[in-house]
């Protein structure tokens, strides 16, 4: 008899444990679809509080949704907010370790928070998945930056084999806007910028002049040049 009780208890909990999970199931999906339709008004009123509380509330019913989880990403980047576009980027990057857009949005809001170091580690796994050359020049760079003088000259070796006659790269001039330039002459300039770092003033005018004989227009090699000669 005890038997049988220990039985019809255990189906009695088993039965209240499906019901309870069925409601919670139905509450999570109206919350979820409330939310929605908030994310939806506020879209169309243009309002960016309500559309992050709809998207924190979209985050925390289905923190496995990575379409909301980059979209929340790149509110908070393009608001400026870089601490909260990288953590919710590196959240993605748990779920789906090759997102790229993920990766993007932590290497981009880490740079902006000049956690070079971390926004290393987002660009190489970029690279190991595209082979992207820009993605490596960039990575080169930010190693220039932190004084990884080594590892950077190691990096512009291997772009240096891949990158083809007429390639291009887009760099950012002093007054924010964007120049197109031959990939050849941005590493020649990276290169007399490492070496100028490295006290070698001769090597460095060598790859600035080089770097202009490309691209005569370079506004970094030309700022480059000029301030080694001033010196």
């Amino acid at each position: 008899m005890m038997k049988f009780r220990l039985l019809l208890m255990a189906l009695v909990l088993t039965l209240s444990s499906q019901i309870s999970f069925a409601q919670d199931s139905t509450y999570i999906s109206n919350e979820y679809a409330k939310a929605v339709a908030l994310y939806n008004r506020a879209q169309r009123y243009n309002d960016g509080v309500l559309t992050r509380q709809a998207l924190m509330e979209m985050a925390i019913l289905s923190p496995r949704d990575t379409s909301v989880l980059r979209s929340l990403a790149e509110l908070y980047f393009n608001n400026g907010q870089y601490v909260s576009s990288a953590m919710v980027s590196m959240d993605m990057v748990k779920l789906h370790p090759n997102n790229m857009v993920a990766l993007e949005i932590a290497a981009l809001s880490y740079e902006s928070l000049r956690l070079y170091d971390k926004a290393i580690e987002q660009y190489e796994a970029m690279w190991l998945n595209t082979e992207n050359t820009t993605i490596l020049y960039q990575i080169t760079y930010l190693q220039y930056m932190i004084d990884r003088y080594e590892e950077a000259k190691a990096n512009l070796n291997i772009l240096q084999s891949k990158i083809k006659d007429g390639d291009k790269i887009s760099l950012s001039k002093q007054d924010g806007s964007v120049q197109e330039v031959a990939f050849a002459a941005a590493l020649q300039n990276l290169r007399g910028l490492i070496a100028k770092d490295q006290g070698n003033v001769e090597a460095a005018r060598t790859h600035f002049t080089k770097a202009l004989e490309i691209t005569p227009e370079f506004e970094a090699a030309k700022n480059s040049l000029a301030e080694l000669n001033k010196g």
